[in-house]
């Protein structure tokens, strides 16, 4: 297939709310839709395909609806710009390869990584209650912990296979050498943390969901949480937190928050989101259910791929105030619209 060309068009990220919308009308108002990618560059990210191949599990045809839609909508896809040491630079860039051809490399390579990160999701879904068996959910983490080893030997193996002569080569592979035995000889400690942090999920959840628990301790009433009016709704939170706990008092809102010592804002998102979750703002329904706790999680990634454009669009009220409030605290210029706004 040809490659399609960034437009220069404002860059438009569409959750997937806003995709079963489009999927909706494309039949019976085709010029919705290109009137659509006429306005804006419409973007897409790996969070997109994880939906759309959760969509096709039972039905191919569904996963399929979805490309086709994308490449109709000449949608491009935003990936996250990985430095030498494979650490994310906070930095995004756009591919314009059909939406097919990038599924097919996404399902060969970038799904492969869901083993090594779902499991480590799960110590969230506790939180909610969504997890019985602890002892299963450590070993199930301490598994792919192992396997995620296994796979970068495996890299770092490929790379030494290619015999590229040059000095700086064999350093950077003793230095991934390096790197790879110091995680193994990490890993009874590892082990430890991670069996201990089970015992104590288990204990949080003994008589209430550990959520209901966190709230009930910090003496949050989220009626009141979600009487609170913008601007500034992070910072109102915040301070009624302080008005209820004495204890903090004495701590900046971004320590709370667990932010400080993060460089970039795609993780800031994320970390802020799960926060506002927790405190009952918005709060989602029914994530004791595995299926939508995993939506939910995607929705935390939708926002955090978004705030590299010019406009997010979802019909989803829960998440355009979220993505509003956190926008708002990190200085995030991303326009929140639904579809009803967009035609205006």
């Amino acid at each position: 297939m040809n490659k399609k060309q960034y437009s220069g068009k404002p860059l438009a990220y569409v959750d997937q709310n806003i995709l079963d919308s489009l999927l909706g009308c494309i039949n019976y108002d085709p010029n919705f839709v290109k009137g659509l990618s006429d306005r804006v560059q419409v973007v897409y990210s790996d969070i997109s395909f994880q939906e759309i191949h959760r969509a096709g599990l039972k039905d191919k045809k569904y996963s399929d609806a979805f490309l086709n839609l994308l490449d109709k909508l000449n949608a491009i896809y935003i990936k996250p710009v990985i430095d030498e040491d494979f650490k994310f630079t906070g930095q995004m860039r756009l591919i314009s390869d059909s939406a097919i051809v990038n599924y097919e490399e996404y399902i060969g390579e970038s799904l492969k990584y869901d083993e090594f990160l779902n499991p480590m999701q799960k110590s969230i879904f506790a939180m909610y209650g969504g997890v019985q068996e602890y002892e299963n959910m450590a070993n199930l983490q301490i598994e792919a912990q192992y396997k995620l080893l296994k796979f970068l030997e495996q890299k770092i193996n490929i790379l030494k296979d290619e015999k590229i002569k040059h000095p700086l080569f064999d350093v950077f592979i003793n230095e991934k050498e390096n790197e790879l035995n110091g995680l193994r000889m990490q890993m009874p400690e590892f082990e430890k943390i991670v069996r201990k942090n089970a015992d104590h999920m288990k204990q949080a959840n003994n008589e209430m969901d550990a959520h209901l628990a966190y709230r009930k301790e910090l003496k949050l009433n989220i009626d009141e949480i979600n009487k609170l009016q913008f601007p500034n709704v992070l910072r109102k939170i915040w301070q009624i937190l302080k008005e209820n706990n004495s204890s903090l008092n004495e701590m900046e809102l971004e320590d709370f928050l667990n932010i400080r010592n993060m460089e970039h804002k795609f993780e800031k998102i994320h970390m802020i989101y799960t926060n506002l979750n927790l405190s009952g703002f918005r709060p989602e329904k029914k994530v004791k259910n595995e299926k939508k706790f995993m939506s939910a999680q995607s929705d935390i990634s939708h926002v955090a791929y978004a705030s590299y454009c010019d406009f997010f669009i979802t019909n989803d009220e829960r998440l355009v105030d979220k993505s509003t409030v956190i926008y708002e605290y990190l200085n995030i210029h991303t326009q929140i619209l639904g579809i009803p706004q967009f035609l205006r």
